[in-house]
C-alpha cells in the first residue's frame, strides 16, 4: 500500500493540548508540543515560548529544531494533526495586513477589467484586528442582516525579522514562512442604506467582526514552500468545487508587498500579509455568490495545508434593526 504525502510536511502553529494554548511543531501530519521537544532536546529548565516570541528568533529555532531530524511515532506522543485543536498559528500580531484586488480577473469570469499594474501604481491594502483571528474547525458567525457573505482564500506571509525599508529584492530574508487565511467579508450588509450613496467600502465592518480572519493551522517556512506565487489554490463549499486557481495570478508578488508596507512602517516578528484572494470559478445562470448558515468552507493551499471554517448566523440584531432604547442602552 502506497504511503500517502502528508497535508504538512513541517511546520510551527499553536494548539490547546491542556488549558491554554501552546507552540507546536508539524512533522508529516503529526504534533507535538515545542515543550515536549524542549524539554527531551534542550538543556534543563529550557523554555518553550509562544509562536510570536519563537518568530522573533526564529533562524535559530529553525536551525535548531531541522538539525533534530525529527520522526514523528505515535508511540513517542505524537499526534495525528486531525486529533489536535490548533487556534491561529500568531494570536497576537502587532498587525493583520488585507491585499485586496490582487488578482488578475478575467474579464469573461466578472464582466470586469482591473486597470494594468503600470497603472495601479501602489497595492491596495488595510489594517485587520487581531480580534478577528479564529482557527482551523471553528465556527464563524454572520452578522445578523448580512446580504451576501463571502469567503476569500489567501496566501499569507508571516514576518521573522522587523522589517524597515527592505528593497523588494531581499525581502524574502523577512519572512519566516506561510500560512493560509480565509478573509470572509460581509458585503452589504446591515449599514447598505447608510452607504448607499457613496463607492466607498468601509472594511471595519465588512471585515473584523470575531472570526472573520480564519487563518491555517501552521506556519511553514519559506524554503519549504519555495515560490509563494506557485501554488495551487482550491476551495469547497460542502464539498462543491468554488475556487480552482493558483497564486501565480498574484499582481503584486509577496516580496513587493513587504517593500511597499516596510517603507511606511516597521514590520515586526509575526506579522500577517494576506496576500489577496483569486476569483471564483463561472456560477450558473442566476446563482449568487456567498455563504449561507450552515456551511463548510474548505481552503486548500498547496505544501500550506487546509482550512476548514464553519458557518453559522448569530441572531443578534443589529442598531438599525431595534428600537432606539435598545440601541443606547
Amino acid at each position: 500500500m502506497a504511503a500517502t504525502t502528508p497535508e504538512v510536511s513541517f511546520g510551527i502553529g499553536t494548539v490547546v493540548l491542556g488549558t491554554a494554548p501552546e507552540t507546536a511543531v508539524v512533522v508529516d501530519d503529526h504534533v507535538l508540543s515545542l515543550r515536549e521537544i524542549v524539554g527531551r532536546y534542550s538543556t534543563p529548565h529550557a523554555v518553550a515560548p509562544p509562536a510570536r516570541i519563537v518568530l522573533d528568533d526564529w533562524d535559530r529555532w529553525y536551525d535548531w529544531l531541522r538539525e533534530l531530524d525529527l520522526r514523528p511515532s505515535p508511540d513517542d506522543g505524537w499526534k495525528p494533526i486531525d486529533a489536535v485543536k490548533f487556534t491561529a498559528p500568531v494570536l497576537d500580531p502587532v498587525n493583520i495586513f488585507h491585499t485586496f484586488h490582487n488578482y488578475v480577473r478575467p474579464s469573461s469570469t466578472t464582466g470586469k477589467v482591473d486597470p494594468p499594474k503600470a497603472e495601479r501604481v501602489l497595492p491596495d491594502l488595510f489594517l485587520g484586528s487581531r480580534s478577528a483571528l479564529s482557527g482551523h474547525g471553528d465556527t464563524v458567525e454572520r452578522e445578523h442582516g448580512s446580504i451576501e457573505f463571502d469567503f476569500e482564500l489567501e496566501v499569507t506571509a508571516v514576518i521573522g525579522k522587523t522589517a524597515f525599508r527592505v528593497p523588494a529584492e531581499r525581502a524574502d530574508e523577512y519572512v519566516a514562512g506561510y500560512t493560509i487565511a480565509n478573509d470572509l467579508t460581509m458585503h452589504f450588509g446591515w449599514w447598505r442604506k447608510i452607504r448607499e450613496n457613496t463607492r466607498l467600502n468601509d472594511n471595519i465592518r465588512m471585515k473584523n467582526f470575531p472570526g472573520y480572519t480564519p487563518m491555517g493551522r501552521v506556519i511553514v517556512p519559506r524554503d519549504v514552500v519555495g515560490d509563494p506565487s506557485n501554488l495551487a489554490l482550491k476551495v469547497r463549499v460542502d464539498g462543491e468545487l468554488r475556487v480552482d486557481s493558483s497564486s501565480s495570478g498574484m499582481i503584486w508578488k509577496v516580496n513587493e508587498l513587504v517593500e511597499y508596507l516596510s517603507w511606511i512602517m516597521p514590520l515586526h516578528p509575526g506579522d500577517v500579509i494576506l496576500a489577496g484572494s483569486p476569483e471564483e470559478l463561472p456560477l450558473p445562470p442566476g446563482q449568487k455568490r456567498g455563504l449561507k448558515s450552515g456551511q463548510t468552507v474548505e481552503c486548500h493551499v498547496e505544501r500550506l495545508g487546509r482550512l476548514a471554517t464553519r458557518i453559522e448566523e448569530q441572531s443578534v440584531l443589529q442598531p438599525n434593526e431595534r428600537p432606539i432604547a435598545d440601541v443606547r442602552s
